[in-house]
């Protein structure tokens, strides 16, 4: 009997739909199942508790980070941070593996950027990009390629331990 391992897919949703599409078809290209917000049903519970429970679930964190904050819901939330960086944060305390990956400034076609929270978003990324080994992508394409060749080799790897 073999396990699913799971990838929960954190990035905000209304700037990258083509991105998290891309995401979703790199894991099942490669046997795992993407874990991600839109899949979810409805459910009685805020979209805080939804997020964290999907990280807890999944077996490693995939993150991708343009030029939004993302949402900030205004209740349980006193540090007044984004769902994504809640996300991130929870993998972080739950010492699940993490593959980053953040959008270049020349991403073709240009995505929406960031004005209320531009301070915001300028920290976190700043702390994931010296939390981890990141790649850069350009396009849809350039993600679902980096994000394959990330997923093969993280895969090769667990089975070596």
């Amino acid at each position: 009997m073999s396990t699913v391992t799971k990838a929960m897919i954190s990035s905000t949703a209304r700037d990258l739909p083509k991105h998290r599409a891309a995401a979703q078809e790199a894991c099942q290209g490669l046997g795992v199942f993407p874990v991600m917000m839109e899949d979810l049903p409805a459910l009685d519970a805020d979209a805080i508790k939804a997020s964290l429970d999907m990280v807890e679930q999944a077996d490693l964190y995939i993150g991708i980070f343009a030029f939004r904050y993302g949402y900030v819901p205004k209740h349980n939330n006193p540090d007044g941070i984004s769902i994504t960086e809640m996300e991130y944060n929870r993998a972080v305390e739950l010492n699940k593996p993490r593959l980053i990956f953040v959008a270049k400034e020349t991403h073709t076609p240009p995505l929406e950027r960031e004005s209320k929270a531009a301070d915001k978003l300028e920290r976190f990324k700043t702390r994931v990009l010296t939390d981890r080994v990141v790649k850069f992508f350009g396009s849809s394409d350039e993600l679902r390629a980096h994000i394959t060749q990330a997923l093969a080799h993280w895969l090769e790897y667990r089975l070596m331990f």
